[in-house]
């Protein structure tokens, strides 16, 4: 992701961000001449925040959005939110508890990198990494998909893949690849453990490079058909089934 200014398009993306702890909203851009009840609320609550409001012609927002639907407002983001290699270890090494991360391995849809984000949000992931190389990243088009849910999440766009892997396992996180090539079905490994959930492409799936380091692949357990699945919905069912299996574990713990 470029270091500059980057587009939140829609009420819902950037209301969500207005509300999140951490504001990147330095600006927002609008057009129209008449307000709706919902803009006027949205550009107050700006305001008191300190964001500077600014109305412009429909075409700068066109531009500003890309193929982009925004509702006539879009914010300008000061503030990249991926943070980069340096914060990922220092986060390692503070955290406390079992991790749960998603690593979205190189995706190419934007639309994808932004359900893939929204689900991580929905199944409070503790962090998700990205490659600053290769894949859609954090484009406007993956902020409007994700609806607000990457200010609710820690995301690490990071650099030298093999090194950052190579320090999750160092951390005592499994390292797992979500593939249909799998050996071992979702459903019959040990997700209490710390784990970090690697997704990959839509069309070539996990990267070589990152199968490399992979403790394990693990697959959906489909029908033997049709094995293949959207990686946004591959997301949802993994990281809900560790969700799942890390509920059952602290009760039966809580009981014994």
């Amino acid at each position: 992701m470029s270091k500059g200014i980057n587009v939140l398009c829609g009420f819902h993306a950037i209301e969500t961000a207005l509300t999140a702890d951490r504001h990147s909203i330095g600006e927002i851009v609008h057009y129209g001449m008449k307000e709706s009840s919902r803009l006027s609320n949205l550009l107050s609550r700006a305001r008191s925040s300190g964001v500077k409001i600014r109305r412009a012609q429909k075409k700068e927002l066109d531009n500003l959005a890309g193929d982009v639907r925004h509702q006539g407002v879009v914010g300008l983001l000061v503030r990249v939110p991926g943070e980069g290699l340096s914060e990922l270890r220092t986060w390692l090494n503070e955290f406390v508890g079992v991790p749960l991360i998603t690593i979205l391995d190189g995706l190419e849809d934007p639309r994808n990198v932004g359900a893939c984000l929204r689900t991580a949000a929905a199944a409070r992931v503790d962090a998700v990494i990205i490659p600053v190389k290769g894949g859609a990243g954090l484009t406007p088009a993956a902020l409007r998909v994700a609806e607000g849910g990457f200010h609710r999440l820690k995301i690490f766009e990071v650099g030298n893949w093999s090194q950052v892997l190579k320090m999750l396992k160092t951390a005592g996180i499994w390292v797992l690849g979500a593939s249909e090539k799998g050996s071992i079905s979702l459903d019959e490994f040990d997700l209490t453990v710390p784990v970090a959930w690697i997704f990959g492409s839509e069309a070539t799936g996990i990267r070589q490079i990152s199968e490399k380091h992979c403790d394990a692949l693990v697959r959906v357990p489909t029908e033997n058909d049709f094995p293949s699945l959207n990686g946004a919905v591959a997301t949802g069912v993994a990281l809900f089934e560790t969700k799942r299996q890390r509920k059952v574990h602290s009760k039966n713990c809580s009981s014994a």
